[in-house]
């Protein structure tokens, strides 16, 4: 009995790793498309006083 429980711990460890692997992606890709918008309208380097 020990080892499904075993066996169901490493599972529901593997599935929390893959969500948060992927949340991560998700997150990091978010953070790029809004600087590739950031630098489209205008950079962070311009005289625009709303950025």
């Amino acid at each position: 009995m020990w080892f499904l429980q075993v066996v169901a711990t490493i599972v529901i460890l593997v599935l929390v790793f893959a969500l948060g692997l992927s949340q991560g992606e998700a997150q990091e890709r978010e953070r790029i498309e809004k600087q590739r918008r950031l630098e489209a309208m205008g950079g962070k380097n311009s005289s625009n006083k709303y950025f």
